[in-house]
């Protein structure tokens, strides 16, 4: 059955009713679906009016369907700037202007919080984070670091995009952009923010399998480390990879016994290598010259047979004997 408040919404934009009528009409407004959704369809249809030769003689249904088209930019320009402000927000350090600073800082913070609630275990101790130069900014995304710029840039823009465009939900006329709408935004947002979030976990846990197989080596950076010193040695990227020598070591790497877990070594003597992985991870594997023992950052450890470690000595060098 039909609400019966239905037929009083012409009246109710064009303030023929009685005040009573109307503050009565506000109230029903806000919780009746199918008064919310006649209102909006009869606006929607009426926006093309404010474009064309007006025929409308009501002034006051002219002047709200012209609040809504003003409401409609209003939001969309205020979510592209809070977007715009939101990319940027992670520099808001380098701001000495203390309120500019505060408003960088807000989206970032908050985007920081929630993703804490969600990624907070994979941030490495506290004692480990000083020591490892490639975790990013907020730290949740250690052994990616392209994931972990991408969600230190744009969640903040997402967050912030939210924050401006319930500001221009609330600066627009309440007659014209009613609860019903907000509640639509708000869900639509939140399903915005969990897909980002659940983009994020996927392609992380994608990368760390990788990682902790030790499979997709695409790279490496190594280096010699002896005791607090590391020097660099070469770069062995894809068009080195199709070396056979170059392609023998990475599989020596990679089908490595894994042994029991280990804590990464502060002190060093042998090879540290900053090895790329195919799905997009970037972790430090430490081996020792003498020993053969390899231990990665996250704490795998890996044992390499004498006859290969001289084999990777051999094609390496830069150790001393």
């Amino acid at each position: 059955m039909a609400c019966i408040y239905r037929e009083k919404i012409k009246d109710y934009l064009e303030e023929k009713l009685p005040q009573k009528e109307m503050e009565t009409m506000e109230n029903h407004l806000e919780s009746c679906a199918e008064c919310q959704e006649e209102l909006d369809k009869y606006l929607d249809n009426k926006l093309s009016l404010a474009i064309k030769p007006l025929e409308v003689e009501d002034e006051v249904l002219v002047s709200r369907i012209k609040a809504r088209i003003k409401g409609m930019r209003r939001i969309t320009l205020y979510g592209l700037l809070g977007f715009i402000i939101g990319l940027f927000s992670r520099f808001y350090t380098r701001d000495d202007f203390i309120l500019t600073k505060a408003i960088m800082a807000l989206p970032y913070k908050l985007a920081e919080f929630a993703l804490g609630i969600f990624f907070s275990g994979n941030a490495l101790p506290l004692g480990e984070r000083m020591n490892y130069s490639y975790q990013g900014e907020m730290g949740f995304f250690p052994y990616y670091p392209i994931l972990e710029f991408l969600a230190a840039t744009v969640t903040p823009a997402i967050i912030a995009s939210f924050i401006a465009v319930v500001i221009a939900y609330f600066l627009s006329d309440k007659r014209v952009f009613r609860r019903k709408n907000i509640i639509k935004f708000l869900v639509t947002w939140s399903i915005i923010f969990l897909v980002w979030t659940g983009i994020l976990y996927g392609t992380y846990s994608y990368a760390l399998g990788k990682i902790e197989n030790l499979e997709g080596i695409k790279a490496m950076t190594v280096c010699t480390a002896e005791k607090n010193s590391i020097s660099w040695l070469a770069r062995i990227d894809q068009d080195a990879l199709r070396d056979e020598k170059y392609s023998k070591l990475v599989t020596i790497i990679s089908e490595a016994e894994e042994v029991e877990r280990k804590i990464y070594p502060r002190e060093k003597d042998g090879y540290e290598m900053l090895v790329d992985f195919s799905g997009g991870g970037t972790i430090p594997i430490y081996l020792d010259k003498d020993s053969g023992e390899m231990i990665v950052r996250n704490g795998r450890a890996y044992q390499i047979s004498p006859e290969k470690l001289e084999y990777i000595k051999e094609v390496l060098g830069g150790g001393k004997e």
